[in-house]
C-alpha cells in the first residue's frame, strides 16, 4: 500500500496557495493576500503546526494531540506562532464557552471540580446535562487560571484556510484530505489538467457564495432562537443580497429551509421567507399556501406568473396541473391520467420483485420481441458522446482543477447558452441513423474509458446505444439532444427502464405494485413523446403466468462453503405450465480432492469427477439454459450462492430472480414438521430415490415445485 512523505499535509498546503496564486488573487481581502505572504516567510517547523493546526476538525486544538516527530522542538514553534498571532488561547478569545461545545464529558466534570461549582449531576448522568451544568455557570468560571482551558488554542486563520478551499473547490464539502486520498491511489483525478480558472469572477461573488453557503450549512446544527434570528434577518429587506448563481441558489435554498423551521412559530415570517426565495419548492409551497388561505384571486395571479416565466421545468409542470385541478373543471392530474392511460397490466411472478425490469424483458423475450434495460445510462451516454469536445475538452468549459468532474456548463446549466452554435451544427450532421452511429461510434473508440461522472463506459450501456442510433426516428433525437442542451439539469434523468426493439423502438416505464410515477419521470416522459418517440407506461401485478419458465437446480459440492468450497455437479431441469421442457446434467471438476465425508454422502468421489469438465468450461451451457427463467432451488441460496461464486471468479455476473421450495413450502404447504427436501418428498409421496445425487435432488423437487406452484395458480 502506498504511503504519504512525512511533511504530505504542507506540500498540499503550498499545492493548494499555488492555485490561489495563479487564478484567484483578485478574489482574496488585502488582509489575507498579507498573510498568504507571511505565511511564506515562516521557518517549516511553525509552518507544519499552523497547517496541523488549521486542518483539524474542531475550532479548538489541545497541546497534548499535536505530537508530531517532524516538530522537534514544539515549545518554541508554538511560541513563535504565539507571538505572531497566528495562535490564539482559549481563554483569550472573545467567545471562549464555544470551547465547551468541543469537550467530553470527563473534561466537563474536571472544570467543575476545579472550580467547585456546587449541586453538580451525579457522575453517571448524560453529557448534555454535564454541558448544560457547566454552561450555566460559565460566569463563575476563572478561565485565565484554568488548567484545562491553557492547553487548548485556536488559529484565526482556520477561517481563511476553510475560504482557500473554497476557492479551490467552488463549493463547501470539498476536504483538504482529497489531496491525500489522491496520492494514495484511493480517490481517481484528472491528473495534469491545468489549473487556470478561478470559480468567481469577482470578490463580491465569491465572499456572497461563501457566506450563503456556510450560513445554509450552519443551519442543520443551529439551535431554535439562531434559527428565528437568521429567519428575520433574511427576510429584512435591507439584508446582504446574494451575489452571483451559487450564492442565490443557497439565499433560495436557505429562505425556503428556514420558512418551513419558523412555520410553526410565526406564519407570516414564513410566507415571507417563501415570497423572497426563487427555490421551486418554495414557490409551489406558496401557491399551495394562498389556495389553502383561499386566496384563490392571488393563488391564480401567482401560477400565471410561473407559467409565463417559468425558471423551472418541474416547477413549470406543477403550476400547469394545479391551474387543471383548481380553475378548470379537470378533476384529476396529469399524473394519474398518465398511469390510468397506460397499457393493461402484465402478470409476474413474485419472484421478480426487485427485478421487475428484468422481469418484463424476460416476458418480451418469450414473445420473440427483444428489449433492454436502460433507463438514464442511455441518455446520457448519448449526450456526452454528441458533445463530448463540447463537455470536456473546450477551454470555454474547462474543469478549474483535477478534482472536479462536472463540466461547469452543467453545473450552472447554461450548455446551450455557452455553445448554442456548436450544438446546432452538430445536430444538424445527423442527417440519419447512419450519421449519427457513426459519430456515436468514433466517439466512443476515441474515448472509451475516460473518467466521466455523467456516463459509463459499459459495454452493454454501449451496445444499447448504437442499437438505438440504428432505429430511433433522427428528428426526435435531434429535438430531444437539443431540449437536453437546454435544460440538462430537468433532463438528466427519470427516463423510462425498457427500450423495446419492435417495428422500430418503444420506450416502457415499468411500474410494480405500490410504485408511483414521480415528477420527474413524467416530465421527462411527455418530452420525449412531445419530440416523437414512442413511450408506454406498464403496470405490473403479482400473479403467477402459467407460461412463465423455471429451472429446477440442485448440485453437489465438496463442502459448504461457496468462498472456498467448489461444485462437484450440477442438474437443472426447466419446467413451462408444469411440465418439464428441457434438462442439462454434468459432473463437475472441482480441481481440488472431494473430501471422505462427501463422497461418503453423496457417492462422488474423485475418480467421477477427474475428466468432468471444469466450470469454465460449461459457463456458457449454464448461462443460456437459465436465461429468461426463474432459478428455483430447495434452499435456494445456497445452489444459486455456489454458482454465482463460480462466475465471480471468471469475471462474469449472474443475476437470476430466485424462488425457494423451502420458504415457498412454508407457506403454501404448511401443518409439515420439517421441511428438508427428504422428509417433505416422504411426506408428500413423492419419490426420491438416490438423494443427494443433483438430477435425483432436482427431479423431486420439480414435482414439489409443482406442486406448490398449482396452488400460488389457485390462489390467483
Amino acid at each position: 500500500m502506498k504511503t504519504l512523505p512525512e511533511k504530505y499535509y504542507l506540500t498540499h498546503f503550498f499545492e493548494l496557495l499555488s492555485y490561489i496564486e495563479q487564478t484567484s488573487q483578485h478574489l482574496l481581502s488585502d488582509e489575507q493576500r498579507a498573510k498568504l505572504l507571511d505565511f511564506r516567510k515562516l521557518d517549516e517547523q511553525p509552518q507544519c503546526l499552523l497547517v496541523r493546526v488549521i486542518n483539524r476538525k474542531r475550532q479548538f486544538v489541545c497541546e497534548a494531540d499535536l505530537d508530531y516527530s517532524e516538530i522537534t522542538d514544539y515549545e518554541r514553534t508554538f511560541g513563535t506562532l504565539y507571538d505572531a498571532q497566528w495562535l490564539t488561547l482559549a481563554c483569550e478569545v472573545q467567545l471562549p464557552q464555544q470551547l465547551l461545545c468541543e469537550l467530553n464529558k470527563t473534561q466537563l466534570q474536571a472544570i467543575a471540580a476545579e472550580h467547585e461549582l456546587p449541586s453538580p449531576p451525579v457522575k453517571s448522568a448524560k453529557k448534555s446535562v454535564w454541558f448544560e451544568f457547566v454552561s450555566a455557570n460559565f460566569k463563575q468560571l476563572n478561565l485565565l487560571q484554568s488548567h484545562l482551558y491553557t492547553h487548548y488554542f485556536t488559529s484565526q486563520f482556520k477561517q481563511d484556510f476553510e475560504y482557500l478551499l473554497f476557492l479551490y473547490f467552488g463549493k463547501l464539502g470539498g476536504a483538504f484530505a482529497q489531496f491525500s486520498m489522491r496520492d494514495l491511489g484511493v480517490m481517481q483525478t484528472h491528473a495534469g489538467r491545468a489549473q487556470t480558472n478561478a470559480h468567481f469572477d469577482d470578490y463580491q461573488e465569491a465572499q456572497s457564495a461563501f457566506y450563503y453557503s456556510r450560513l445554509y450549512s450552519e443551519l442543520k446544527d443551529m439551535e431554535a432562537q439562531r434559527v428565528l434570528e437568521v429567519a428575520k434577518l433574511l427576510s429584512d429587506n435591507g439584508t446582504l443580497q446574494p451575489v452571483g448563481q451559487l450564492a442565490q441558489i443557497k439565499y433560495d435554498h436557505l429562505c425556503y429551509k428556514l420558512a418551513n423551521l419558523v412555520a410553526e412559530f410565526d406564519m407570516g415570517l414564513s410566507e415571507s421567507l417563501l415570497i423572497q426565495s426563487a427555490h421551486p419548492s418554495a414557490q409551489e409551497k406558496y401557491i399551495r399556501l394562498l389556495y389553502a388561505q383561499g386566496e384563490h384571486a392571488r393563488c391564480k395571479q401567482q401560477i400565471e406568473k410561473v407559467i409565463e416565466a417559468p425558471s423551472d421545468e418541474k416547477l413549470l409542470f406543477f403550476a400547469e396541473d394545479f391551474y387543471r385541478l383548481k380553475f378548470t373543471s379537470k378533476r384529476t392530474s396529469a399524473l394519474t391520467d398518465m398511469l390510468r392511460n397506460s397499457c393493461p397490466k402484465v402478470a409476474l411472478d413474485e419472484a421478480y420483485k426487485g427485478y421487475v425490469e428484468q422481469g418484463l424483458v424476460n416476458q418480451f423475450a418469450r414473445k420473440g420481441i427483444q428489449a433492454v434495460h436502460c433507463e438514464n445510462m442511455l441518455w446520457r451516454a448519448l449526450f456526452c458522446l454528441s458533445f463530448w469536445h463540447e463537455l470536456f475538452e473546450d477551454q470555454r468549459n474547462a474543469f478549474s482543477n483535477e478534482f472536479e468532474n462536472t463540466p461547469k456548463c452543467i453545473k450552472d446549466n447554461t450548455f446551450y447558452h455557452v455553445f448554442e452554435v456548436e450544438i446546432e451544427q452538430r445536430l444538424s450532421t445527423f442527417k440519419n441513423n447512419g450519421a449519427l452511429l457513426s459519430w456515436l461510434v468514433k466517439q466512443a473508440s476515441e474515448r472509451f474509458g475516460t473518467h466521466c461522472r455523467l456516463m459509463h463506459w459499459q459495454p452493454d450501456v454501449l451496445s444499447s446505444l448504437f442499437e438505438f442510433a440504428k432505429h430511433a426516428p433522427i428528428e426526435a433525437v435531434c429535438a430531444h439532444l437539443r431540449a437536453m442542451s437546454k435544460d440538462f439539469k430537468s433532463l438528466k434523468d427519470g427516463y423510462p427502464d425498457l427500450m423495446v426493439f419492435e417495428q422500430g423502438i418503444k420506450f416502457v416505464e415499468v411500474k410494480a405494485p405500490g410504485d408511483s410515477l414521480r415528477r420527474n419521470q413524467l416530465i421527462t416522459i411527455q418530452k420525449l413523446i412531445r419530440h416523437g418517440f414512442d413511450v408506454d407506461v406498464q403496470s405490473v401485478e403479482w400473479r403467477v403466468e402459467p407460461r412463465q419458465p423455471y429451472v429446477i437446480v440442485d448440485i453437489e459440492t465438496t463442502g459448504g462453503k461457496k468462498e472456498h468450497d467448489k461444485i462437484t455437479e450440477i442438474a437443472m431441469i426447466k419446467v413451462q405450465d408444469g411440465e418439464i421442457v428441457q434438462e442439462w446434467q454434468s459432473l463437475i471438476n472441482p480441481q481440488r480432492r472431494v473430501p471422505k465425508y462427501i463422497t461418503e454422502l453423496t457417492g462422488i468421489d474423485n475418480d467421477m469427477v477427474a475428466d468432468a469438465p471444469i466450470f469454465s468450461e460449461v459457463i456458457d451451457e449454464i448461462d443460456t439454459f437459465t436465461q429468461d427463467a426463474i432459478f428455483v432451488a430447495h434452499n435456494v441460496n445456497f445452489d444459486f450462492g455456489f454458482i454465482k461464486a463460480e462466475f465471480a471468479r471468471l469475471e462474469r455476473p449472474f443475476r437470476r430472480a430466485k424462488l425457494c421450495t423451502v420458504q415457498l413450502g412454508r407457506k403454501w404447504l404448511p401443518g409439515h414438521a420439517s421441511y428438508s427436501l427428504g422428509k417433505i418428498c416422504q411426506d408428500l409421496s413423492i419419490e426420491l430415490k438416490g438423494h443427494h445425487r443433483a438430477y435425483n435432488d432436482a427431479a423431486a423437487t420439480v414435482e414439489l415445485f409443482n406442486l406448490i406452484n398449482q396452488k400460488r395458480i389457485d390462489a390467483n
